[in-house]
């Protein structure tokens, strides 16, 4: 029997975070704060994006590497309840998984994270990645495993399929992974940073350069812009009770890489993603309150900002 096809594979970082809820960050020594909340979840660029586009509705498959304690069984379980595939997700003895503490201020939702990257290898491609790759018409990455990366991008498209980037800081090789990609996430920090170009429009034009076709910068509760070839649009946000925006970037992602496997226009598919994120901002945790499809539809028809002839499934 043949293995059944895949939207999307995501090759990257995955981690399990622990959040709570402060008023401020205490100094050191400073007297025992109590937290107004506490949460477990996923976490991970790539990992919470594929979460986000199972709950759409989205196959999605996961090429990445745990440990075989505490952190890493909670990771996995995670994906076994969004129904992510993980069977080339390398689970290593004896070493440790990432797993992230963040704070979150009461009220802004705004985070402090604290990352241990923990002891897994970097992942290497084997022949069974390679088939598996094949499987999908989309490539998320987020700059971790950077030469399985590289090597993945391009396999994705010698078969025609389409790679995707989320990247948040400039990484160590990517000018060899640029040229591969074909849509390329930033948050508003990225291009300036890694162009040397502060005015955004301009150093998304220097992306371009590099090969990518389609440039998205997140602008937080703003929204975000997009760039192509034809011009740059700018798509508002949507304003929704904040708890924590941890994982929003990543919802937006996942969102629209969904637009995209819809092949929705660009302006749908990035108000689409703008939703997504912003409702995944309404709960403790990266991925607390990533929504279903049609809870998205329903937010969208409540602000006016759909259109009634783009069908709920295409």
């Amino acid at each position: 029997m043949a293995a059944p096809r895949l939207d999307v594979v995501g090759l990257g970082y995955c981690s399990w975070d622990y959040l709570g809820i402060v008023d401020a960050i205490p100094e050191f020594d400073a007297p025992t704060v109590s937290l107004a909340d506490f949460a477990t979840s996923g976490g991970g660029p790539v990992a919470t994006a594929l979460v986000t586009l199972a709950r759409l509705g989205a196959r999605t498959g996961f090429i990445g590497a745990i440990g075989d304690d505490d952190a890493g069984w909670q990771c996995k379980q995670a994906f076994v309840q969004d129904g992510v595939d993980f069977q080339r997700m390398r689970v290593h003895t004896g070493v440790r998984t990432p797993i992230c503490m963040i704070l979150v201020q009461s009220g802004s939702g705004r985070r402090s994270i604290l990352c241990y990257r923990g002891t897994c290898p970097e992942v290497e491609l084997e022949p069974a990645d390679y088939s598996y790759l094949a499987l999908a018409r989309f490539l998320h990455l987020d700059g971790h495993h950077v030469s399985a990366a590289i090597e993945a991008a391009r396999l994705m498209h010698g078969i025609g399929g389409t790679v995707v980037l989320d990247v948040n800081r400039p990484r160590p090789r990517l000018d060899e992974l640029l040229p591969w990609v074909d849509v390329l996430i930033t948050n508003a920090y990225f291009p300036g940073a890694y162009t040397g170009q502060q005015n955004l429009d301009h150093a998304a034009l220097l992306l371009q350069q590099t090969g990518v076709r389609l440039v998205v910068t997140t602008l937080g509760e703003k929204g975000c812009k997009y760039f192509t070839a034809e011009g740059q649009w700018y798509v508002p946000g949507f304003s929704v009770p904040v708890v924590d925006t941890t994982g929003a970037g990543d919802a937006f992602h996942g969102a629209f890489i969904y637009g995209l496997l819809q092949n929705w226009p660009l302006e749908h598919t990035a108000t689409f993603a703008n939703a997504v994120a912003a409702l995944n901002c309404t709960a403790l945790g990266g991925r607390a309150a990533l929504p279903r499809l049609e809870q998205v539809f329903a937010f969208l028809r409540s602000t006016g900002r759909w259109d009634p002839t783009i069908a709920l499934n295409q």
